[in-house]
């Protein structure tokens, strides 16, 4: 059992360490890590049986679990018809340009307008289309009106993350973690979604003190943005208002429909095909861009997480990290927030959300189902977030997508943003749940930042005094 725990640990870290790195695919580092756990598991475990159905049982899951995995691959692909659909039909940039024109170019409303569609759009396609989409929009928009674009950019890149945490279908380790768990989409946009929310705002208003002074309005320029016909973006009115209509029915569905009745993977596939059937476009041009390299990746996760599982390692880290909890439930759903987050950092959210989730069940059977649901909430979270703390991942893209548009933005300074506003939102959250589970340290943080921020203030206020 040891020798195995050991290579399959090793499989892990190698496949972690060759996609961080960037010397392998991420897709044949996690297939090829899959086939070495196969043959350490068939060949050199003797205390655990094993056989081909296990691992079938690794890849879709099993009648126990309710085929989770075979069910977040089918949401995957479901939303993947949809949200390419949408792409070509150019919902997205025609609406972010609208909301974006009714602003007038005034630097205030602008701020609102780009972080809350950065949110918005986010909470609906994955990170890197979604800053495919808005970095350039945003740049054009700011040349439009000739002010500099940095500012939006990097509120934009770190928003992108909250935006993550809206909806199950928001991001890939949502859908793991409901899947998983038996969360509603209800349940989850109530639970982690506001929050989410309330955090954005928070947000928000700590980036108009920031960068207050750096956002400029020229307007001599703005009239300029009126006249910009937002159907630019729109290859296909017809196939716009289709779009719009069949992505708010896949929501309202999502909402309406219980999971019990209908899955969610169901309602997503069946969309995605009505959608590509009425939009009269060429299936295999969309079959083709569909990220079938994404898939292979998560099948490939699947089976290391599975092996990691099987040799009793995740059970060895659950272990570990319940006894350091304690008996506390508030210390346990604490480590799982903090420590998801900063591993989510520096490594691809993905295997950590699948290798966390059996953790956190592990941590959670001390507990009641409340707790474990708040628990999961908090990996959620945790895994979203973390991405922000350094300028790795998803991140990088932002900063290609600068150079290439000819407006390069500080690497330092987006670093700088990310590590201190990702921790705010991070200490935001501890706080809430600190006064949700009535902790006594939740009442001594908010007081020591009620006596900081009192403090802020009255300085401020004497200084204008003086002057």
């Amino acid at each position: 059992m040891l020798i195995s725990a050991i290579i399959v640990v090793s499989c892990f870290a190698g496949v972690v360490l060759l996609i961080l790195t960037g010397k392998m695919n991420r897709a044949i580092a996690a297939i090829t890590g899959a086939i070495i756990c196969y043959f350490v598991l068939i060949y050199i475990e003797k205390d655990v049986v094993v056989d081909f159905s296990t691992f079938i049982g690794f890849l879709f899951g099993t009648i126990e679990d309710g085929f989770v995995s075979l069910h977040s691959i089918l949401l995957i692909l479901g939303m993947m018809l949809v949200v390419n659909v949408c792409h070509e039909a150019g919902v997205f940039q025609f609406l972010a340009f609208r909301l974006v024109q009714l602003t007038k170019g005034r630097p205030k409303y602008m701020l609102v307008v780009l972080c809350s569609i950065t949110v918005l759009v986010s909470a609906v396609l994955n990170n890197i289309l979604t800053v495919i989409i808005l970095i350039p929009l945003t740049i054009m928009i700011s040349r439009i009106l000739n002010v500099n674009p940095e500012p939006y950019i990097l509120m934009e890149a770190i928003l992108v993350n909250i935006g993550g945490t809206i909806f199950t279908i928001s991001s890939i380790p949502n859908i793991l973690i409901t899947s998983s768990a038996g969360i509603s989409f209800g349940e989850f946009f109530l639970n982690v979604g506001v929050l989410s929310l309330f955090v954005f705002g928070i947000t928000i208003a700590f980036f108009f003190l920031l960068y207050r002074k750096k956002l400029t309005y020229n307007p001599d320029s703005a009239w300029v943005l009126q006249e910009y016909n937002a159907l630019n973006f729109v290859p296909n009115v017809s196939l716009l208002y289709k779009s719009i209509g069949v992505l708010v029915g896949v929501l309202v569905c999502f909402i309406l429909i219980p999971s019990t009745l209908i899955p969610p993977d169901i309602i997503a596939l069946t969309a995605g095909i009505i959608l590509v059937i009425i939009s009269r476009l060429n299936p295999k041009e969309i079959i083709k861009k569909l990220d079938f390299e994404l898939i292979l990746y998560l099948l490939g996760i699947f089976v290391i997480a599975g092996s990691l599982e099987a040799t009793g390692f995740i059970e060895l880290i659950g272990t570990g990290l319940g006894a350091l909890g304690g008996d506390s439930a508030y210390a346990n759903i604490m480590i799982i927030l903090w420590v998801s987050a900063y591993l989510s950092a520096n490594i691809d959210n993905i295997p950590i959300t699948r290798v966390l989730i059996p953790v956190v069940g592990v941590i959670g059977q001390k507990f009641s189902p409340d707790i474990q649901r708040l628990a999961n909430y908090a990996l959620a979270i945790g895994a979203n977030w973390g991405d922000n703390l350094t300028p790795m991942g998803d991140n990088i893209l932002v900063v290609n997508l600068c150079e290439q548009n000819k407006r390069p933005i500080s690497v330092r300074e987006f670093t700088k943003l990310g590590f201190i506003t990702t921790n705010l939102q991070l200490l935001v959250i501890t706080i809430i749940y600190s006064l949700v589970m009535a902790t006594l340290i939740g009442f001594i943080i908010l007081g020591t930042l009620a006596v900081i921020i009192g403090l802020v203030l009255w300085r401020r206020k004497k200084r204008q005094k003086v002057k």
